[in-house]
Order: structure tokens, then C-alpha cells, then sequence
């Protein structure tokens, strides 16, 4: 018998790569279809709505939208919900002000003003803002 092990077993040693686990994509980022959330040993991380597990514990997105990280019972849940379409408000600028090119004698001067399709109530303040700057200025 042999008083020492082979050295041969110690030399077929060879470093392998990384797996690269983790988490792919964080909360509130937007999301496609088929797109990999997380990788994980184990579930860690358990598939909410819009979300399933492949075989390895990796968690995708099957519908497009924003990635959300909620616990529920103690446990880590991932899920994609649909993007809220984001309300587009225009700058309201000098240059929509219509003037008026007859001088009007009343006492209230009026000055029609262009208005986008969708505003906010905080833009028709600064709708009202911009006219009466563009009175004192005529």
C-alpha cells in the first residue's frame, strides 16, 4: 500500500467561472417580456403577478411593465405591474399669447391664450402668470 495519496487527483483541479446570480433588474425599472429579473440558488426571491420561476430558480417577466420588491408574510416577493403612462405637460411660454392687433378702450384688456390638449391645474396657474406678465410688459 502506497504510504502518500496520488498527486494526480489535485492537478485535474480547474477554476470555473462564476455563475453570475443576483438580482438583473432593480425596482421601478421598466421591464420586457421574457427579461431576467433575478438568478438564484433556491428561492430567495418568491414570483409575484407577471412573474414565473424557470427550473434553476430563475425568476422572468412574462408581461412588460415596472419591476416591484414587496415582502408579504415574512417572504420576498418580485412582480411586474403596468407603467403608469407619465401626463405629457407643455411649457406654457410667452410665444402662445395671441395679441391683439386693433387696440381695444375697456377697462380689462383681454388676450386669448393657446392651450395644449391635457393640462394641469398647476399649468393653467402658470397660464395665468404668463398673461398678466404679458400685459404689464404691451
Amino acid at each position: 500500500m502506497a504510504h502518500t495519496k496520488s498527486q494526480g487527483k489535485t492537478n485535474q483541479k480547474s477554476n470555473r467561472p462564476g455563475q453570475r446570480r443576483g438580482v438583473k433588474k432593480f425596482g421601478d425599472q421598466k421591464i420586457k417580456v421574457g427579461q431576467i429579473i433575478v438568478r438564484q440558488v433556491g428561492s430567495s426571491f418568491h414570483a409575484g403577478v407577471g412573474t414565473k420561476v424557470g427550473k434553476d430558480f430563475t425568476i422572468y417577466a412574462i408581461r412588460p411593465g415596472v419591476v416591484k420588491f414587496f415582502k408579504k408574510l415574512g417572504k420576498k416577493f418580485v412582480s411586474v405591474v403596468k407603467a403608469k403612462k407619465s401626463t405629457v405637460v407643455k411649457d406654457v411660454t410667452a410665444k402662445q399669447v395671441i395679441r391683439i392687433k386693433k387696440p381695444v378702450k375697456a377697462k380689462y384688456v383681454t388676450k386669448k391664450v393657446v392651450k395644449p390638449a391635457v393640462i394641469k391645474k398647476t399649468a393653467k396657474k402658470t397660464v395665468k402668470k404668463v398673461t398678466k406678465k404679458a400685459v404689464t410688459k404691451a
